[in-house]
């Protein structure tokens, strides 16, 4: 039986929610009695915590939501001036300033009077892979007596293998530049911790390149665990989770065969996309019933962030304009407010009540996802039909049967369709910003935008007891800006001397307007 020794004066925050399976034995030792107390952690502290919450203050002041200014930095958001009784449900502009508007410093106040903590996602993700690396030293020292305990061991292992690679792919496309061929061994991604035990040094930045072979490397160890196993439930990892991030990772990687590889392996194993033109019954799209979920962790209710209130995000008029009147996720995933003049996100919950889901918002794998990926990485390769007919495949869920249509194109208005076609189907899922970034070092059709973001102050008038608009300021992002990569957290550089940072030039106001 393994020990496991742990300082627990300094990881007591680790093991907080897993106090019910491991005791502790002495000032600084904790021994795990078996595989099921690594199950326990795995699930209890690796996974990022699957909940639905209650009300505002939980969904912003837990650990169980993750990186929520994902959304706000994309071309999918932008905030809402309509006048209206109604005030913002919780202010994501003023509270993600910074990154909402791509400041050099993205935890500055609006005023630049005040700094919020920038390392909180940075910190709460390493923690996963810190205990995803303790559950990975002790996991192989477990007894298992019987084949079932021995599948159990190996579950567990690929799971942990399969976080600690999404973790890492999730750091490095966060604070890493976009991945290229021919500059990943020399851009600076993330540091790689693989050690189960506490390491008192100055960490510097591991290569890009680096990172990716670490994920790789993670990702073929958990599908070879994997492949021997069953699924427990959509909140934990599978062969088909496993398959899936291969096929994005190597989409990335711009390895389009790999990637079509995955992609098809994934659609084998789970292909059911659920149609929209046969809804009855269901009241909303994205919820735990959902067909076409493969693994999901982490924190729904971002419909609480891109709420589509006066003073709060909403849809941008620019995603809203992706989907054409034939198109069912114009009713389904996006809808016109037709009394306030908004657009609200109803992907994730019904308009009426704000009824959040328990899939994630920034963490969610689906089966149409693989049938996208499976689009671009064949059109690269100059298999038309292919890419057409993963496309089509998709389109015939999501469109009025009585207006379908297959898709004829080809060529660059083929690519400019899938590419399009991913922004409407994955809206709001966490994967814009990345998507943004890997087009622009695209070899094939590389694709850049300016993208423009507000920011407004408000009266409040005591005569139409409403917000009234007093002033907009307007930032840009510019093509191939710097700014799509995240600095490295201030607090981060402040411990680790000489870590190097991403350089990201002052954002200044381009644009004034007064009411």
């Amino acid at each position: 039986m393994k020990r496991v020794y742990i300082i627990v004066s300094i990881l007591s925050f680790i093991f907080a929610s897993c106090s019910g399976f491991l005791e502790e034995y002495s000032q600084d030792t904790a021994y795990v009695r078996g595989y099921e107390d690594l199950d326990e952690l795995l699930l209890g502290s690796v996974y990022m915590p699957t909940k639905t919450p209650e009300h505002m203050g939980y969904t912003y002041g837990s650990d169980s939501w993750y990186y929520p200014y994902i959304h706000l930095m994309t071309d999918e958001v932008q905030e809402n001036i309509v006048s209206s009784s109604r005030g913002a449900s919780w202010d994501a502009r003023e509270r993600y300033f910074g990154y909402y508007t791509w400041q050099q410093q993205v935890g500055i106040d609006v005023l630049g009077t005040s700094i919020r903590k920038e390392s909180t996602d940075w910190n709460r993700i390493y923690k996963h892979i810190n205990i995803a690396n303790m559950v990975l030293a002790s996991i192989d020292e477990q007894s298992a007596p019987k084949e079932d305990d021995k599948l159990e061991v190996i579950r567990i292992k690929g799971e942990a293998y399969f976080l600690r690679a999404a973790y890492y792919f999730t750091l490095v496309n966060l604070y890493g530049k976009p991945y290229t061929k021919t500059d990943s061994k020399t851009d600076l991604g993330v540091p790689i911790k693989n050690t189960e035990f506490i390491e008192d040094k100055i960490y510097s930045r591991n290569t890009v390149d680096e990172v990716y072979t670490q994920v790789l490397a993670d990702l073929g160890e958990a599908e070879k665990c994997l492949e021997q196993t069953t699924r427990k439930s959509i909140y934990r990892a599978d062969i088909t989770a496993t398959y899936l991030l291969l096929s994005r990772v190597y989409l990335y990687m711009q390895n389009w065969e790999m990637a079509e590889s995955y992609a098809k392996k994934v659609l084998e194993k789970q292909s059911e996309l659920r149609d929209l033109n046969f809804m009855d019954g269901v009241s909303f799209f994205l919820d735990a019933t959902l067909p076409e979920v493969i693994f999901t962790m982490g924190m729904g209710g971002i419909r609480y962030t891109i709420s589509g209130l006066q003073k709060d995000m909403g849809v941008s008029d620019e995603l809203y304009a992706l989907y054409k009147d034939n198109d069912l996720r114009k009713t389904y995933f996006v809808k016109y407010n037709e009394s306030d003049g908004y657009v609200e996100y109803v992907k994730g919950g019904a308009v009426a009540d704000f009824s959040r889901t328990s899939l994630s918002a920034n963490f969610l794998f689906r089966t149409a996802e693989a049938y996208l990926n499976l689009a671009e990485a064949t059109v690269y390769q100059g298999k038309e039909d292919d890419a057409r007919k993963a496309l089509n495949d998709l389109r015939g869920k999501r469109l009025a049967t009585e207006q379908y249509a297959d898709v004829e194109e080809s060529g660059a208005d083929l690519i400019e369709l899938i590419r399009e076609e991913r922004g409407r189907e994955l809206c709001l899922e966490g994967h814009r910003w990345f998507d943004l970034r890997r087009y622009m070092v695209c070899e094939k059709q590389p694709y850049s935008k300016t993208i423009r973001k507000s920011y407004t102050t408000f009266e409040y008038s005591y005569v139409t007891w409403s917000n009234v608009p007093v002033q907009t300021v307007v930032y840009q992002l510019e093509e191939n800006d710097a700014a799509y990569t995240l600095p490295i957290p201030k607090e981060v550089l402040e411990y680790n001397t000489g870590m190097k940072n991403n350089e990201r030039g002052i954002r200044s106001v381009v644009e004034t307007i007064n009411y």
